[in-house]
């Protein structure tokens, strides 16, 4: 399925370094992923999943290196991340830099979920990209928020314990040494456990007038990207419908200003579609209700918009290949 969803041009670039420094040949690791290689260089460019993705596979394939995003990381630096690595280095503590990175992750990128929760008088932070077979991108969530958060505190810091979703690599040396601490693979989340005591201690950078300087600019930076996406807006349409049932495509462009043609030609040119909408709104929210807890496998079918609750059940196993009642029991 082709999703709109895309992430900062600029953090591209640690990549680049990657392959410059690897003595790869750039113009056509980047090519062959579709990427132009001026693009990596423009502070308000955006590059879109599925050529990140082909980036990321020609690279492995290329290097024969599975694990190679923990080298790639390294060469992250605030400055790669628009206003979002000003805000995160000036933040009074890490606790508040993450919390933030939670708030505002959208900006670097909208192919992933992102959340931190107090845990047994420890923090835990949870990062798994929306498709959940996307393990290249599992690694760089937990890879890259732990880069940041040294690049504030120090290399010194480590988590105390990190869950990843990938099964063990071949050689796993890279990974240990870059955690330092026990990991655990073939998880169901990729989680990343912190000392209260390191994420509370007061950081050297930080700049309360800077911080706040900077969370407003990137407030606007995603106002102005949402208001420019129809694939989002037409998102929050069909989420707000479906408790009603499916929206049709004169619904969602009423409920936009928009000509049902010209509702289609405007996902189209971002690489969507009505029904894939549709279909990856009902997956997220199903996952959101059966998470919950407290809503019958029957509720969340008639709240997604399922006359037939055994349909509901055919396209959860198609999302997750799960039933809705194995992913509950689970969970």
């Amino acid at each position: 399925m082709t999703l709109h969803r895309s992430s900062l041009a600029t953090m591209t670039q640690a990549t680049y370094r990657y392959v410059e420094e690897s003595d790869l040949d750039t113009q056509s690791v980047f090519g062959t992923a579709g990427i132009d290689i001026n693009q990596i260089f423009d502070a308000n460019a955006r590059i879109p999943t599925h050529s990140i993705s082909r980036m990321w596979q020609t690279l492995v394939h290329r290097t024969g290196n599975p694990t190679l995003i923990y080298d790639v990381v390294k060469y992250i630096e605030p400055s790669i991340l628009h206003t979002m690595g000003h805000a995160w280095i000036t933040s009074a503590t890490l606790l508040e830099a993450l919390q933030r990175f939670v708030r505002y992750h959208r900006m670097l990128s909208t192919n992933f979920h992102v959340s931190l929760e107090r845990a047994q008088g420890t923090w835990q932070l949870v990062g798994n990209p929306i498709d959940p077979g996307d393990s290249q991108l599992g690694d760089g969530i937990i890879a890259f928020t732990l880069q940041m958060c040294r690049y504030s505190y120090g290399d010194d810091l480590c988590p105390l314990n990190v869950s990843v979703t990938r099964l063990e690599p071949r050689d796993a040396v890279p990974m240990q040494e870059f955690f330092g601490c026990d990991i655990e693979y073939g998880a169901l989340e990729n989680v990343m456990i912190f000392s209260t005591t390191d994420l509370q201690r007061r950081l050297r950078s930080a700049n309360a007038a800077v911080s706040m300087a900077m969370e407003k600019v990137i407030q606007d930076y995603l106002a102005q990207y949402d208001a420019s996406d129809v694939v989002t807006q037409a998102r929050k349409v069909v989420a707000e419908w479906l408790v009603h049932g499916e929206p049709s495509k004169q619904d969602v462009a009423d409920e936009l200003n928009l000509s049902a043609r010209t509702l289609q030609r405007r996902l189209e040119e971002q690489g969507s579609s009505l029904k894939e909408i549709i279909d990856e709104t009902r997956k997220e929210l199903a996952l959101s209700y059966l998470d919950q807890g407290h809503y019958s496998i029957k509720e969340v079918a008639f709240n997604l918009g399922f006359t037939d609750p055994s349909n509901f059940s055919r396209a959860f196993k198609r999302w997750t290949g799960q039933t809705p009642k194995q992913y509950k029991k689970a969970h």
